[in-house]
């Protein structure tokens, strides 16, 4: 067995599948605009993805035991393989809806079975080189479909640009070599639904990813029309770029640090990045927007991903699998959820009065996450 050659492949349709989730997003406004829907029909359709993600991470989280982690992952590839062919096929925001729904269940699918396949491809250092791996590919995918479709725009005004058809392409011939993996042992005994748990102590840290990935969903869904008003819509990919690559950048400085003292960090960066990119994009200072979405990026995947998921996996070790269920869930609703929100008080109230109060009810919120871990006196602990 070739190893090495089923590492890359694995990365790959990591890769690939998280590079299908944001792939469209420079063009969400565009798709709303066309059917003369406004900021709101953008956040709906956005936060579709966690209709596809939620649902199958709680019915399916056992499948890959049931049936093996190379036919879960050939399943997840097939499902954002054909998000991005409905795209193709029919780019209109109708059929976003269903294209972020399957690559939302392709996300659920994908992430924990591909790190647990990575893992069991090393012979040294398995979870550190897995979750190393898994972290680097889903960066620049989650990232990287944005920003090269954003570069594309630049160029070519179209409703189609060429990265659907490279994102699909590439997706197609990872099918094939996804069938060259080695099954892993399957466990008929073993549920395939897996429900999430919620140990005492987990609120702080289920509340906390949930307020701090709210932020990259009105990145996501908000900010690229609020710019487009400043003809800095073509940045929005490489905003959502920043806000992975950053992450990604700071994760080894925030694992050699003590849970309480990232989490602090994580409180006192969100509300700073936050204020940075709402002035920024209520004036079109582009270089407030960049640096401010570069911050929320340290919090949401750097300091604060990891303060948090951490501090969760130590409440209950021996049901660790439940509890990051949990925390995942939580998370994505947050990721969810505000863009819904927000996206209708824009249109009824206008995108800039929805950022500012949503900066104030992030700042009162976080004040009391501060206020709450120093009551708690949670012992300081390294993962």
């Amino acid at each position: 067995m070739n190893s090495n050659k089923n590492i890359y492949i694995i990365t790959g349709i990591l890769f690939l599948i998280t590079a299908a989730v944001n792939l469209e997003m420079p063009l969400f406004k565009q798709y709303a605009d066309n059917e003369n829907f406004g900021v709101g029909m953008v956040g709906f359709a956005f936060a579709s993805y966690i209709g596809g993600l939620v649902p199958s991470a709680l019915l399916l989280g056992g499948l890959s035991d049931r049936i093996g982690k190379k036919k879960v992952l050939l399943i997840a590839l097939l499902l954002s393989t054909t998000s991005v062919l409905i795209m193709i096929i029919y780019p209109h925001i109708y059929a976003l809806f269903y294209a972020r729904i399957l690559v939302g269940s392709a996300v659920a699918l994908s992430i924990s079975t591909g790190s647990s396949y990575l893992s069991e491809m090393f012979v040294t250092n398995k979870e550190t080189n897995a979750s190393l791996l898994v972290v680097i590919a889903t960066s620049f995918g989650f990232g990287g479909g944005a920003l090269f479709t954003s570069i594309v725009l630049v160029y070519v005004s179209t409703l189609i640009p060429i990265t659907y058809w490279i994102v699909l392409s590439l997706s197609i011939l990872w099918l094939f070599l996804t069938l060259t993996l080695p099954e892993t042992e399957t466990d008929r005994t073993k549920k395939i639904i897996q429900l999430p748990l919620f140990p005492k102590g987990a609120f702080q840290y289920n509340f906390s990813i949930a307020l701090f990935w709210a932020a990259t969903g009105v990145v996501i869904s908000i900010i690229p029309s609020q710019i487009a008003k400043f003809n800095l819509g073509a940045w929005s990919g490489l905003s959502l770029f920043l806000i992975n690559g950053s992450g990604a950048m700071f994760l080894p400085i925030a694992k050699r640090i003590p849970i309480k003292q990232s989490m602090t960090i994580a409180y006192i960066l969100l509300p700073t990045g936050l204020t940075l990119l709402t002035i920024g994009s209520i004036y079109g200072f582009l270089s407030l927007i960049l640096i401010g979405c570069s911050i929320i990026g340290v919090v949401c995947y750097g300091f604060g991903y990891y303060g948090t998921l951490a501090g969760v996996s130590n409440l209950n070790p021996t049901e660790k699998p439940r509890v990051v269920s949990g925390y995942i869930m939580i998370g994505y609703l947050g990721f969810g959820i505000p863009g819904v929100i927000m996206g209708v008080a824009a249109d009824k109230y206008g995108i800039e009065i929805s950022l500012i109060v949503y900066l104030i009810l992030t700042s009162i919120l976080i004040a009391f996450l501060m206020r709450y871990q120093a009551k708690k006196n949670q012992p300081i602990a390294l993962v």
